[in-house]
């Protein structure tokens, strides 16, 4: 019901209007973003809580706004002719989020809902500010979580990459390690790296964090590039230090390494140590580039 209200002619020509009644502008907008997307911002919503790898999603609609405010100066300065183009590109946006909703797809509809931004600034605003606005708002795109095949192939490649490295890292430290897949049997513990160890519920947060970072505190287009290229090997190298650790404190006190505490505070402690090599790698790049000048 929502969706055909939100797509039909009556709504169309009514919004064309709003272009000439400013105080109403952000009435308009609202209303032609939550008609068409309430089931799948509900949905995603529900996709958040159940899914810890994608939680931090529910945080990126107020960072894109926090970079849109942040540039506000700029939009302002570049506010100009609306184009007709942008109500195209806004209604495409609103047809792409009918067809996701028959397919399912969070993918496609968050691609939806970034286009019937984009194409509502442009039509209000004009083709600066949409070029303005168009890398925070394509941000959005973060908030949507990736299909399960797609994180569980991941996932598998990550555990294996990261017990590999880490039963080489335990014997250059002295620990006697037999590696079975993604199981490291020491002497006197059998140590089973697991999806949470993989690096891949941290990976995408960097990768988000990294954007974030590049958008808000960096001019040039390759650094940014480098942020998020630097983000993944954080992540892996972050909870490989998880597993060492966890492993020399099992060939030291055994089942003391299975305690849920233990393992609560190693997380929190090598993603603290991931975040904090991601912006001390920002800033050292902002430094070598002479960005602070």
């Amino acid at each position: 019901m929502g969706l055909r209200l939100a797509c039909n002619p009556v709504t169309m020509v009514a919004f064309v209007q709003l272009r000439s009644v400013r105080p109403v502008y952000w009435f308009g907008l609202a209303i032609l973003l939550l008609l068409p997307f309430s089931v799948f911002l509900r949905a995603l919503g529900n996709a958040w809580a159940e899914n810890p790898e994608f939680s931090f999603g529910i945080l990126i609609p107020f960072i894109v706004i926090y970079l849109l405010w942040h540039r506000r100066q700029q939009l302002q300065n570049e506010v100009g002719a609306g184009r007709a183009a942008g109500l195209t590109l806004a209604f495409t946006g609103c047809a792409l989020q009918i067809l996701s909703s028959m397919s399912g797809g969070f993918l496609i509809a968050g691609v939806a809902l970034v286009m019937a931004i984009l194409g509502t600034i442009l039509y209000l605003w004009g083709a600066n500010c949409t070029k303005i606005a168009a890398a925070p708002v394509a941000l959005l795109l973060l908030m949507i979580p990736l299909p399960g095949y797609v994180t569980g192939e991941l996932s598998w490649k990550l555990q294996g990459v990261a017990s590999t490295v880490s039963s080489i890292v335990l014997r250059v430290l002295g620990t006697p390690v037999l590696q079975e897949g993604n199981l490291l049997k020491i002497p006197n513990y059998a140590l089973e790296v697991k999806q949470a160890c993989s690096g891949s519920r941290s990976l995408f947060a960097l990768i988000a964090l990294a954007l974030v970072l590049g958008l808000s505190v960096t001019r040039k287009w390759w650094v940014r590039v480098l942020l998020v290229a630097v983000a993944p090997l954080l992540a892996v190298g972050a909870n490989i230090l998880r597993i060492v650790g966890t492993g020399l404190i099992a060939r030291r006190w055994g089942a003391l390494a299975a305690d849920e505490s233990l393992h609560l505070i190693w997380g929190i402690v090598v993603f603290v140590i991931a975040v904090l090599g991601l912006l001390g790698t920002q800033r050292f790049l902002r430094w070598a580039t002479n960005e602070y000048a």
